[in-house]
């Protein structure tokens, strides 16, 4: 039952980072189409900054996916431990 649970969540997680991964690509790119800059006195392109932002949901895309594989194919490493951590 843990390993369907956790399957499931790595599922819906992959899709939620696959759509805000898309969502980020597109909006920089079309910044970038648009030539869209900031409305403060260094007018900078708003792609740039945006760009930051994207790389990083498509990093968390395929840090997720793989996960998602390795729950898929078995091969999940997971921290077990039969004592409670203790602190001094």
């Amino acid at each position: 039952a843990q390993r369907a649970l956790e399957f499931a969540a790595l599922a819906v997680a992959t899709v939620l980072a696959a759509l805000f991964a898309y969502y980020s690509i597109r909006l920089a790119f079309q910044s970038w189409q648009f030539n869209d800059i900031s409305t403060g006195n260094d007018a900078t392109p708003l792609w740039i900054p945006q760009l930051a932002m994207a790389s990083g949901t498509l990093i968390l895309l395929i840090a997720i996916a793989d996960e998602l594989v390795l729950e898929w194919t078995g091969r999940r490493v997971r921290a077990k431990t039969d004592t409670a951590l203790h602190h001094e």
